[in-house]
């Protein structure tokens, strides 16, 4: 049988065939096992959310009576304490209540009807784990409207303007690696919350013979020139009350529906009385007080200057509105806060430049007002190193000490020269021929025009002024004239001249000695036991008719 026109596939073609489809299906591999990987994870969330959607239910089911029925308090506190983070937040806000069932112990809360345990509940072989908080928070009428810890800072005096809730709080987790830890939460571990607010209001009885109407509003503040709004409120009467008022301070009038509107023009105090009269022509009518102050104004600090490292201490001050005042700033220069309480602008500057600070204070009723200053801050003052002086009597020391930082307006003073020599208070140029001879240690200072601690700089150099043809000191060595004793331990230094070679009888003269040494003139010995620690400057003036040495040296006790 003739098979040449047989057609398939040889061997070779299946095999390459087989191997192409095997790559193909091992690079897809990654692809399906993320997509199986994601669907997975999707498919736990909604579990997750469904459990979360199950236990809010559940909140929703219970009147706000019976939210806390079975807490203990102490079981309340050790399920808030033992929180993860991404719960602190919500129970910040939040506060532990009990159920106030008299039997009801502080330890208990497992078996209540919204437990203080997790429960814990298994899905598709996932363990997911639910814990419910509950406690309360409220809402004032009179700011935002965040449920806020209880009686916190800016309740309103009236409590009518406070809406009491419970706020429960649902969280769901569950083990997945691919959710990282965080601090504060478990590691490998997703994480789902969810939180509504419950009210803690008594239920309602409603009773369509609604009482008299009652003024609840008895005094009212109002700024002059500034547009105001404001509603005069009652209690009980059968709707619509309206309103009536003997007077009103100029520039406002009132509806009758009891709104009082317009700009005051006139600063000061009207007390009068309002009436509210319901549908039923009830009637009650009580004083009230309408009181229109100057808005809040600010006695500013003058524009201040000073250097990094200054102590600041400024001052801006509230006047008008309604005391008390809560101040706040912004711009101000680095290292320095404004007490919020008394206005005083303190601390410590820590980065040169300009700043146009804005302090705004704000009164008893939120109204503000701003004041600015500009506050320039310089960096320190500086004083380039100044290296130590040698010369021979005759001579003329010579050298320039140059300031830095600061506002550049530069004093320049000098302390402990040799006699014949004083520095130039413009230039800082010293440029003299020294009079005596000796080893000086003057101290040369810069100072700026805004002075302070950081408006100075000193340096301390030695100035050595040697002769062999007049009197001088030979003892101890001018350059190696400072001595460093330990306290309590016996010292001595001798001094001497070179007077008698020159045939001279100098009178040697020593000042500034460390308590414990003294100088014996006919020896010329400095000897004693120091008993102070410190660090002295020492002087010995050696004098004649006809001449004068002086030797200084720093004389440290440890």
């Amino acid at each position: 049988m003739d098979s040449d026109g047989d057609e398939g596939f040889t061997l070779i073609e299946i095999l390459v065939s087989l191997a192409i489809l095997s790559v193909t299906l091992l690079a897809s591999t990654p692809f399906f096992v993320s997509s199986l990987t994601y669907v997975n994870k999707q498919r736990t969330k909604q579990a997750a959310i469904q459990l979360a959607d199950t236990a809010m239910e559940q909140v929703r089911g219970l009147k706000g009576s019976s939210l806390l029925s079975g807490h203990g308090q102490q079981a309340g506190e050790a399920q808030f304490a033992a929180a993860p983070a991404v719960v602190k937040p919500y129970l910040a806000t939040m506060q532990v209540q009990h159920d106030e069932d008299d039997t009801t112990a502080t330890t208990e809360g497992a078996d209540a009807p919204l437990s203080t345990i997790a429960q814990v509940s298994t899905i598709e072989g996932t363990p997911f784990t639910r814990m419910i908080y509950v406690g309360a928070c409220e809402v004032y009428l009179t700011g935002s409207t965040d449920c806020v810890y209880p009686l916190t800072v800016g309740a309103p005096a009236d409590t009518t303007k406070i809406l009491k809730f419970f706020r429960a709080v649902v969280l769901v987790s569950w083990p997945d690696n691919s959710c990282p830890g965080t601090t504060g939460n478990p590691a490998n571990t997703c994480q789902y919350v969810m939180t509504t607010l419950v009210s803690r209001a008594s239920e309602p009885n409603f009773d369509i013979h609604r009482p008299s109407p009652t003024v609840l509003t008895s005094s009212l503040t109002f700024y002059k020139g500034t547009v105001t709004t404001a509603q005069l409120e009652a209690r009980g009467g059968q709707l619509p009350n309206t309103w009536t008022l003997a007077k009103l301070p100029a520039g406002l009038s009132m509806t009758p529906a009891g709104v009082i509107s317009g700009t005051p023009t006139t600063a000061g105090t009207t007390v009068t009385t309002t009436t509210v009269t319901d549908k039923l022509n009830r009637t009650d009518t009580e004083p009230i007080t309408f009181t229109v102050v100057l808005p809040p104004t600010l006695t500013m600090p003058a524009n201040a200057a000073n250097h990094v490292g200054d102590a600041v201490s400024l001052q801006a001050t509230a006047a008008n509105g309604v005391a008390p005042y809560v101040y706040t700033g912004t711009a101000l220069a680095p290292g320095l806060a404004v007490n919020p309480s008394t206005g005083a602008i303190t601390g410590t500057p820590t980065t040169a430049g300009t700043y146009l600070t804005t302090v705004t204070v704000k009164d008893q009723n939120g109204v503000a007002g701003t004041g600015t200053y500009t506050h320039v801050v310089y960096p320190a003052v500086t004083l380039d190193l100044l290296a130590d002086q040698a010369i021979t009597l005759g001579s003329k020391v010579t050298f320039t000490a140059n300031g830095g930082g600061g506002d550049g307006n530069y004093t320049y003073t000098a302390t402990g020269l040799p006699a014949g020599v004083t520095i130039n208070k413009s230039s800082g140029v010293i440029n003299d021929k020294p009079t005596v001879s000796g080893r000086f240690l003057p101290t040369i200072t810069v100072t700026d025009g805004i002075g302070g601690a950081g408006g100075s700089a000193s340096q301390q150099i030695a100035l050595i002024v040697n002769t062999t043809t007049s009197l001088v000191f030979t003892a101890p060595v001018f350059t190696a004239a400072d001595r460093s004793t330990v306290k309590g331990t016996a010292a001595s230094l001798t001094l001497t001249t070179n007077g008698g070679l020159l045939g001279l009888s100098p009178v040697v003269t020593v000042t500034g000695l460390p308590a414990g040494l003294t100088y014996n003139a006919l020896t010329g010995v400095i000897s004693g036991t120091p008993t102070t620690v410190g660090t002295y400057t020492v002087t010995a003036t050696a004098t004649t008719v006809t001449a004068t040495s002086v030797l200084t040296l720093i004389w440290k006790i440890t």
